[in-house]
């Protein structure tokens, strides 16, 4: 077992054939590991985002005869959860541990997000150096890891701006954030994972705060 308490036994997990028994397996012995981590954590990302984070387990989805390829952990502000409000997630799935910033498009209703992303898309893109690993996971089929954000250009915030547009219909959202192989989760401390964190902390900022 890694420094984190997430290793080769916790990736292995998703190697579980069958749909229910890797559901249990994942419930079991990785969501309370990786909560673990997240109670290490949210005392630093509260720091790190301005705000007063808590941290809970991200839903695991059980589809009949589908076995779920992911478990996270969510930081958020209220009461409400995560699902109403834009959040930090640390999530592992097969290969990679990932550190991202979140927002499903049924929390903007009003749009302001949007708006707000799109007239701060200029000055996202000239962030540079913090944004240089970001990926989009929006539609990620959990097989090749997105490529790699081309988060320098406008025009890429404008298009995530857009995954919160109305004529979506609450679906989707906003979903970016940086991985690292199962191998790179070996050597990696809490330190590490704040350190990410605030490199993504100005996005998370720009979307909790928008007006």
């Amino acid at each position: 077992m890694a420094g984190l308490g997430v290793g080769p036994v916790e990736f292995a997990l998703f190697r579980i054939v069958d749909p229910e028994e890797r559901s249990d397996a994942l419930e079991s012995k990785l969501s309370p590991a990786l909560l673990h981590i997240g109670n290490e954590l949210v005392g630093g990302l509260s720091r790190v985002s301005g705000a007063s984070l808590t941290a809970q387990l991200g839903k695991l989805i059980r589809r009949k005869g589908i076995a779920p390829e992911e478990v996270f952990v969510a930081f958020s502000v209220g009461e409400k959860g995560y699902r109403a409000v834009p959040y930090l997630a640390l999530a592992v799935t097969r290969a990679q541990l990932h550190a991202r910033v979140a927002l499903r498009a049924s929390a903007d209703r009003a749009g302001v997000v949007r708006r707000t992303i799109v007239r701060e898309a200029g000055n996202l893109a000239r962030r540079g150096k913090p944004f240089r690993k970001l990926r989009n996971y929006a539609n990620w089929d959990f097989e090749e890891l997105p490529e790699i954000a081309p988060a320098h250009s406008a025009a890429f915030w404008m298009e995530l701006a857009e995954s919160l547009a109305p004529e979506r219909n609450g679906s989707g959202g906003i979903d970016v954030g940086v991985a690292w192989s199962s191998e790179e989760t070996r050597s990696l401390a809490i330190g590490d994972l704040l350190g990410v964190y605030r490199d993504l902390a100005p996005l998370y900022k720009l979307l909790a705060n928008a007006r």
